[in-house]
Formats: structure tokens, sequence, C-alpha cells
């Protein structure tokens, strides 16, 4: 009997898709040696922002399904945190444990382990999503890359078949010094270490592991100032609620779509479930608040995903070739996951 596969799945949190070279970022240059990939990038689902894609990744199932459309969820009548609803549909966290396969789920950004049902893993970190007292933290109150690295020590990873792991500098990085730049490259080559780092936790069965790491968004440069569309929904009498997400607003409600290319600022709209639609403004244009921030995302252009598969599994040089060939889809990441680990 074969062994069985072990499936280590590592966002890395707003990495560039493009940001991949043998002296930059050694590690994931290497695994697209094994496996492959996408030069073009992956596709996010919208709002294309970290909650969302993260609920896809973990459920294959889109915004539409999971019902976490922002970084709030839709609960009842109302929108709630993301990280105290969770995804409404099935986990691979709750698939492996049907099936008797350990799992793993280490993030960063603490409020993940509540959007992707962590709490079902065998082990996760951080507790309950609470840092830990001295637990090493980054910019915006992150947990840092290092933190994982440790986390990733203390935990029982033998016999793991599937491993969740998300590095968030990144992300920081990019909000904070914009999209491109020194301080992004440097970055890259941080957060590839500590992907680097982790992975030899598991090279001592590495003809049984598949790598697969994705980004959840990209970054786009923002201008001063945001709209505040919540308050002119309510100026014209629109019975909607409004989300704001970015370059991007949620619109709730039963409104037309002339009525929302009537607000201010919106240049486009998607509809992501009845009711529920997606708008978003010229490069540049912020909604809700402006935080003082260099970059944001949420809307279509910040769709771009890394995507890197490798390992010494055959499925990495299978997979490899298919995202090399035709830019993958975040939808489609759970539903291979679950063929693989015959959930």
């Amino acid at each position: 009997m074969a062994d069985p596969i072990r499936i280590f799945f590592a966002v890395l949190d707003a990495f560039p898709h493009d940001q991949i070279s043998g002296d930059l970022t050694p590690t994931l240059w290497s695994l697209a040696e094994e496996g492959g990939w996408s030069r073009e990038g992956g596709r996010s689902v919208l709002a294309s922002s970290t909650y969302p894609n993260h609920a896809t990744f973990i459920t294959g199932d889109a915004p539409s399904r999971h019902r976490i459309f922002t970084s709030r969820a839709w609960s009842g009548d109302e929108l709630r945190p993301a990280q105290d609803v969770g995804p409404r549909t099935a986990t691979l966290f709750d698939a492996c444990r049907a099936a008797g396969r350990k799992s793993l789920g280490l993030f960063g950004d603490q409020n993940l382990v509540g959007v992707c049902g962590a709490e079902k893993a065998d082990e996760h970190w951080p507790p309950r999503g609470v840092l830990p007292e001295g637990a090493p933290r980054g910019e915006l109150g992150f947990g840092a890359d290092r933190a994982v690295v440790d986390a990733m020590d203390a935990m029982d990873r033998s016999h793991a078949q599937f491993v969740f792991m998300q590095l968030d500098e990144m992300d920081t990085v990019r909000h904070l010094r914009g999209p491109l730049g020194d301080a992004v490259l440097e970055q890259g080559r941080s957060t590839d270490s500590a992907l680097g780092e982790i992975l030899e936790r598991f090279r001592s069965d590495w003809k049984n592991t598949l790598v697969i790491v994705v980004s959840d968004h990209d970054h786009e440069t923002v201008n001063p100032g945001a709209l505040d569309l919540a308050a002119e929904v309510a100026a014209r009498g629109l019975n909607v609620q409004v989300d704001h997400e970015g370059t991007s607003a949620l619109v709730v409600g039963a409104i037309a779509e002339g009525q929302l290319l009537d607000l201010p600022g919106v240049v486009g709209t998607a509809l992501l479930s009845p009711g529920f639609n997606l708008v978003w403004g010229a490069p540049g244009q912020q909604f809700g608040i402006d935080w003082g921030l260099a970059s944001q995302h949420g809307s279509p252009r910040t769709m771009n995903q890394l995507a890197v598969v490798g390992g010494g599994h055959p499925a990495a040089r299978e997979i490899g070739k298919e995202i090399e060939a035709s830019r993958p889809s975040g939808l489609g990441w759970a539903p291979r996951i679950r063929t693989l680990l015959s959930l």
C-alpha cells in the first residue's frame, strides 16, 4: 500500500504573484522547479480581500455559498465580523475530521481561525483566535511570520495529512509601504525564508508531500480620502446596507444597477449573490474611511493570486503543468484537495 499523501497549503497573504526568482525567493523558486508556477497568477473571488478568499480556499465555495463577502459575514439579517460567524458551508477541516485525517491550522492573522473554521482542526494556532501574550506581532497587530514558525515547532506534526498555514506580514508591508518597492522585495525575501524554514520540518517525508502556495489578493495604490457610500445611500433614502471594503464596497438589498452606478465614485458593479452587489471606483478610489494606508485591495484590479505547486509527490508535476497552462481559480483548490485526500 502506498504511503498516504500529505498536503501542505500555504497562503502568503498579498504576496505578489510575479515576485519569484532564484535569488530573491529560493524556496518558492525550488518549489516551482519541482512542480510549477502560474506566471500570470491565479484569480481570486470578489471581494478581492483576505477573509472571503480564505473562506473560499478552505471550503471551495464562492461567497454566495459560504456567505463571507468582505471582512464581515452575512448572518441572519445583518453583517457581523467574519471571524465571529465563520463559513456557512463545510470546510476541509470538517472533511478531514469526518474521514479520520489529521489536520493542522496555523495563521498569522488571528481572525482567520474563526474565518476558516479552524477550531475543527486537530490542532490550531493561535488558540481560539487569540494571539498569546508575547507572540511576535507585525506592525498592524497581527501575528508575525516568526510567530507562525515558532507555533509550527510546538505542534505535533506526526501523521498530519493536511496542513493549512497563513503568513501575514507581506500584506502589512504593502498596506503601509505601497504595492511595490524595496520594502516589498525585502519582505518577499523574509517571507520566503520563513516558508522555507517551516517546510524543512516536513523534508523527512518529502516524497509523499504536496505543497501548494497561494496568495489571497493583490494590492493597488490608493489616493488620500475615501467616499462614505453608507452615508450617501442613507441620504438618498435607499433601503440598502453598505459594507466598505478598501477599494470596493458591498451593497446589500434590492437596488438596480443604474442606481449603483449613479452613486458617487462608483464605476463598476458585480452581482455576487441575489441582493449582494460589489461596487468599485476608478484606480486609487477608497470607500469608507481613509486609514492613511499606502495601498488597499477589494476591487477586481487586485484579483491576482500567487500560485506555486511543488513537493516530492507526483501530483506536484501534474498540477504544476496545469497551472502553467491555464490560470487557476481560488475556487479550485479545495475540490482538488478533497480528491487527493479521498475526503
